[in-house]
């Protein structure tokens, strides 16, 4: 086997237990373990920078961040931005317009700001870490909010938990308006929009080229669509045993769930070479 010298890991479905408040003592003991041997260690979420990085923070691990379903590039937990992809600001305004004719309530995320449209008693949550202080996450709600950020979004979030069949109507019109967009999920009941290019794989390319790191050394681990870029880039490209069809198909490895501490089982089965139950080949790619 080839020598992995950099993991990548989505984070809620991925490394975060059911309860996300940290990283599952499992999972960061694995991965220290891989960092004190050298290993690049990469949080790929679709997360603002500051909430992913909290998590790195309090874990005590060193790691780069690829924010915002790859809209945002660090270096480092509540570092300087790195890279940022925006939207262009007519797409931008083209999809606004679809999410007001549909009524669905939405967010978006421009670097370290987030605009809220959302019912006032809405109890929906856009983060873990969102008003922690000591990070840079500035969120404002309403029309005001979000027309101030229509020059640089980086990525919506839509959500339907109540209906998520009106997700279709929107999927539709984006093909049809904003082909050019990148679009996706993180769950069952939300659409993601990112810029061009924005894809968590495009910015774990660019990354390990930085780093001068072969792809073919790099492992990922996910579990939903937004996962797929970087699962297919990746020499070892690892679905969690909770994944969904889309991410399976694009991984060449599945590891345990989790729930189960799958990304701890994928490091020493793939890292570190031990015999884990539950880690397989799939015989894809």
């Amino acid at each position: 086997m080839r020598p992995i010298r950099l993991i990548a890991m989505d984070m809620d479905g991925t490394l975060l237990g059911p309860a996300p408040r940290a990283i599952p003592p499992a999972n960061a003991e694995a991965l220290r373990r891989a960092h004190d041997q050298g290993v690049h260690l990469v949080l790929a979420s679709g997360r603002s920078p500051d909430d992913a990085g909290f998590f790195a923070l309090d874990a005590g691990l060193p790691m780069h961040i690829l924010a915002l379903n790859g809209g945002v590039t660090l270096h480092e937990p509540l570092g300087p931005v790195l890279r940022s992809h925006y939207m262009d600001e007519g797409d931008a305004r083209r999809v606004r317009a679809m999410l007001t004719a549909l009524d669905l309530p939405y967010a978006v995320f421009s670097g370290h700001q987030l605009a809220l449209c959302q019912p006032p008693d809405s109890r929906k949550g856009w983060g873990t870490f969102m008003d922690r202080p000591g990070g840079r996450t500035v969120i404002r709600k309403g029309s005001e909010a979000v027309e101030a950020l229509m020059p640089r979004v980086s990525k919506y979030v839509v959500t339907a938990s109540a209906d998520p069949s009106l997700l279709l109507p929107l999927r539709n019109g984006l093909a049809r308006e904003c082909p050019a967009l990148e679009v996706t999920s993180s769950w069952f009941d939300n659409l993601e929009i990112n810029a061009p290019g924005a894809t968590k794989g495009a910015a774990l390319t660019a990354l390990v080229g930085e780093l001068a790191i072969p792809m073919a050394q790099v492992m990922a681990l996910g579990d939903n669509a937004n996962d797929v870029s970087m699962l297919a880039a990746a020499g070892y490209g690892v679905a969690m045993g909770n994944a969904a069809p889309a991410a399976l198909a694009a991984a060449n490895y599945v590891t345990l769930r989790n729930d189960e501490d799958g990304v701890a089982a994928a490091v020493r089965a793939l890292v570190f070479g031990e015999d884990v139950p539950g880690v397989r080949a799939t015989g894809r790619r």
